[in-house]
C-alpha cells in the first residue's frame, strides 16, 4: 500500500497542505523547525491513531483552533483499489458546532469507526526518528509501547484484549484507591475479597497479552540479532528477551490454564503489597524486554554507537515482521535519521528498504540526494519538497 496524497487541517504549523507524493521516494529539506517532522507524524498517526512525539492529541492543534483533521489518499499495492484513512481530533472547547467534549474519530473510506481498535492494520507504516533511541535508553514503558504498537499492526485481536486488561485493572487500582482514601492504612478482609475478585478476569485477560508478546519477541529477537550482526560484521550478538512476571520459560512448557493459575497466585499474595503501594504491581503493565551485546546490559555498558545500533536492529526487526504479517511493505518513515547514523548503520537501513515508499526529513538536500543515489536503484524517481515556515513545494525530482 503506498499514499497518493496527503491533507492536513489545522494541524501542527499547516493551516491547509493537499500534497501528492510518489510511490517512491519522497525527500522533505529544509531548515530545523520549518514543518518537516510534522509531514511525518502526520502519516504515522494515520498507523496508530497516535503521534510518536507526544501524547496530548491537544499539542498537534494549529494555534487558536480547536480540532485537527489528518487525511491520506492510499492505493492498494496488490489491487490498485483507491481508498481513504483519517484522524479528527476535537478538543471540545470551540464554538457551538463544537461537541463540547473531547473526542477522537477515524475514519476508512471517510467511514467513522465506533471503536478505535477497529482501525488498526489498514494502513501500516514503520517510522526510524531521533527519538529510536529511547528504545534502549528509557524505561520499560517505552518498549511496552513498541510491542503494543506492532503487535496491534498485525494483530487487531490484542488491542482489544489489552484494552480489555487496562478495563480490568482500573477496577482493581480504583478499589485500592478508595480504600486508601483519607490516609485509611488498614486492609481489611472485605476490601481484599473485592480486590481479589478481579484476580481471575485479570489473569485470563492478561495471558492471552502476554503469550503474544512473548511469540513476538521471539521473532524480534531472531530478527534484530541479524541485522545487528550485519552492523557489527558479526563482532557482536545482540540478545533480546521477554521479562514479566512469572517465568517466560510457562509459555512454552504450561498450558494457558496453568499460567492462569500462576497469575491469580502473583496477585492473590501481593494484595498487601499492592494496597500500601497504592497500585498493581504485577502483570503486563509491568513487562519489558530486556536487551544486551553478549551478556552485557545495553542501558548501563553500551557506547552510544552501540545503543544507536541496537535501536536501529529493533526497528528493522519491526520492519520484517510487519512485511511478514501483511505480505506487504509498510511506508517507511525516515525522520532526520541519516544525521544520527554513520555511513555504515545509513547503508544497512537502505539495504533493506525494497520497494516500499519512503519519505524522509533532512536539511541538507545535496547530502541525501548523493546518499541515496548510491544505495538505491530507484533513485531517479526521488521527489524532492521544499518546506519552509509551513509551506511545502515540490522541486522535481532528483
Amino acid at each position: 500500500m503506498y499514499i497518493r496524497s496527503i491533507e492536513l487541517e489545522n494541524f501542527r504549523n499547516y493551516r491547509r497542505l493537499d500534497l501528492k507524493v510518489e510511490p517512491s521516494v519522497n525527500v522533505f529539506y529544509g531548515s530545523n523547525a520549518q514543518g518537516k517532522t510534522n509531514i511525518i507524524e502526520s502519516v504515522y498517526l494515520c498507523t496508530s491513531t497516535h503521534s510518536h512525539r507526544t501524547s496530548k492529541d491537544s499539542d498537534m492543534i494549529f494555534h487558536g483552533e480547536h480540532r485537527y483533521k489528518v487525511k491520506l489518499h492510499l492505493t492498494a499495492s496488490f489491487n490498485a483499489y483507491d481508498e481513504s484513512v483519517s484522524v479528527m481530533y476535537d478538543d471540545g472547547l470551540g464554538d457551538e458546532i463544537s461537541s463540547k467534549r473531547a473526542k477522537k474519530i477515524v475514519c476508512h473510506d471517510d467511514v467513522p469507526f465506533d471503536k478505535i481498535a477497529d482501525y488498526y492494520g489498514i494502513f501500516n507504516a514503520v517510522i526510524f526518528a531521533p527519538e529510536d533511541l529511547m528504545l534502549i535508553k528509557d524505561g520499560p514503558s517505552i518498549r511496552r509501547k513498541y510491542l503494543n504498537v506492532l503487535l496491534s499492526s498485525v494483530k487487531p485481536s490484542y488491542f482489544y484484549e489489552l484494552s480489555n486488561y487496562v478495563r480490568l485493572l482500573m477496577n482493581r487500582n480504583r478499589i485500592i484507591k478508595n480504600a486508601r482514601a483519607g490516609n485509611n492504612k488498614v486492609l481489611s478482609d472485605a476490601i481484599k475479597e473485592e480486590m481479589s475478585i478481579w484476580h481471575e478476569p485479570m489473569a485470563r485477560s492478561a495471558v492471552k497479552i502476554m503469550r503474544d508478546r512473548y511469540l513476538f519477541s521471539l521473532r524480534i529477537a531472531k530478527f534484530a540479532k541479524v541485522h545487528h550482526e550485519k552492523i557489527s560484521n558479526g563482532r557482536e550478538s545482540l540478545y533480546v528477551k521477554y521479562k514479566t512476571c512469572v517465568p517466560v520459560d510457562m509459555f512454552e512448557k504450561n498450558s494457558d490454564e496453568e499460567i492462569v493459575e500462576a497469575l491469580i497466585s502473583k496477585w492473590d499474595n501481593s494484595v498487601e503489597e499492592d494496597f500500601f503501594r497504592g497500585t498493581t504491581n504485577h502483570g503486563p503493565q509491568r513487562d519489558d524486554l530486556f536487551m544486551s551485546l553478549d551478556g552485557d546490559g545495553l542501558r548501563m555498558f553500551a557506547s552510544q554507537g552501540q545503543q544507536r545500533s541496537a535501536a536501529l536492529s529493533m526497528k528493522l526487526a519491526e520492519l520484517d515482521i510487519m512485511r511478514e504479517e501483511t505480505n506487504d511493505s509498510p511506508v517507511l518513515l525516515l525522520d532526520d535519521v541519516f544525521g544520527e547514523l554513520d555511513a555504515k548503520r545509513r547503508k544497512c537501513l537502505l539495504s533493506e528498504i525494497g520497494d516500499a515508499q519512503i519519505f524522509i526529513t533532512c536539511t541538507d538536500k545535496s547530502f541525501i540526494e548523493q546518499e541515496l543515489a548510491d544505495s538505491l536503484e530507484k533513485a531517479s524517481k526521488i521527489a524532492f519538497f521544499e518546506v519552509s515556515e509551513g509551506s511545502v513545494k515540490r522541486m522535481g525530482n532528483g
